[in-house]
């Protein structure tokens, strides 16, 4: 079975990609027999939507209410058995370092990031799966809760997301 690998840029919103903030249900209990899962929604351009449909992953998504590209849902669950597919993804800051989340926080919604997607074909035919690896947060959106009022942190170093393969 073939694994194809891709990048995608965009906006990312509602990153529960860390143990801390994983989302331990899912709809109707999808991920309660993997302890959770990592879920990022990204919304994207066209052009950001053709490399996914070219890699034949079967997530198709839906319009950004906001109008600002094609929504996609990409999942990591997070105890499958195996260590290579399951846990949470690699987060990465623009410079490629490690993301600390004691330092760095939660990435909040409109942060610009590149996703890390593995398309792979299953034991069906007609059926791939898609599974989410890696985050890269080019410009961070600070998250913030809706008591918080600290100033915010640093803004973080854009990187070039010029080549998306």
């Amino acid at each position: 079975m073939a694994t194809r690998k891709v990048k995608l840029v965009g906006i990312a919103e509602w990153a529960k990609v860390f143990p801390q903030n994983r989302d331990h249900k899912g709809y109707e209990g999808a991920y309660e027999d993997s302890d959770g899962a990592c879920t990022v929604d990204l919304i994207m351009d066209d052009s950001n939507l053709s490399l996914l449909q070219a890699s034949r992953s079967m997530k198709k998504g839906t319009p950004d209410k906001d109008g600002r590209g094609t929504k996609v849902k990409f999942v990591r669950k997070y105890d499958t058995g195996l260590d290579w597919n399951s846990g949470p993804p690699v987060i990465l800051k623009s410079d490629d370092t490690k993301w600390d989340l004691d330092v760095d926080g939660f990435i909040g919604n409109g942060s610009k990031v590149e996703v890390h997607i593995s398309v792979y074909d299953t034991k069906y035919k007609d059926k791939c799966g898609t599974r989410l690896d890696k985050i890269k947060v080019l410009e961070l959106e600070r998250y913030v809760t809706p008591d918080d009022d600290s100033p915010p942190p640093p803004q973080a170093v854009v990187a070039d997301d010029s080549v998306l393969f």
